[in-house]
């Protein structure tokens, strides 16, 4: 029963948190633009590697992890509907940076803990006004319990952030919401989410 109620919460979209400010170091790695295409999910690929034995993502091939802050991990994250939030015990990474509009912007990957204490790797996007911290957005949220959950996103130079949530489901329940089997072919749920970056830093569900 308790992994059927969770798929159901794969279809729910929750209201953002309350916004927030603090102090931070400013970023120091910064990434290209391309014609259309400030950032996009494609490029932190190389740097997710899927562990078969666990069945769940491991972040590769990133220096410089950095421990969280009480600030940090108490900052509301947008679009963090599972409420994995960031604990002390994983450390966070952040190899990109770009500015928008005079708007500091870095890219953090970190772990959480999801259902049973299983892993999940998380892709979050904050906005700084000079040391300031303005608004943070989770970008990609990926993990697989019964039910496999990943996001795709892009960041366009007219400012845009979409965000496309999949869900896969293979599995059969009975009544009482126990599983009983696996599909032939798996269930899909797919949901997009845009935000627009203003010129204050806020990311601006639209």
């Amino acid at each position: 029963m308790k992994k059927f109620i969770f798929f159901i919460l794969l279809l729910a979209v929750y209201s953002c948190k309350k916004e927030d400010t603090k102090t931070v170091t400013e970023p120091s790695k910064s990434v290209p633009m391309t014609d259309t295409i400030i950032y996009s999910s494609k490029v932190l690929k190389p740097y997710l590697k899927f562990n078969e034995e666990f069945s769940e993502y491991e972040l590769v091939g990133l220096e410089n992890p950095q421990v969280f802050t009480d600030a940090d991990l108490n900052y509301p994250v947008k679009e963090n509907e599972f409420e994995f939030n960031k604990t002390a015990d994983f450390k966070y990474y952040a190899p990109f940076t770009f500015e928008f509009n005079n708007v500091s912007y870095k890219i953090i990957a970190y772990h959480s803990y999801g259902e049973n204490d299983s892993k999940v790797t998380n892709i979050q996007l904050n906005s700084y006004k000079g040391k300031q911290q303005i608004d943070a957005l989770l970008l990609d949220c990926r993990f697989t319990f019964e039910t496999e959950y990943y996001r795709d996103f892009t960041i366009t130079k007219d400012g845009t952030i979409a965000i496309k949530k999949i869900a896969l489901d293979g599995l059969n329940y009975d009544e009482e919401g126990d599983i009983v089997g696996q599909k032939k072919v798996k269930d899909s749920t797919t949901e997009t989410v845009r935000y627009k970056m203003n010129a204050k830093g806020i990311f601006t569900k639209v």
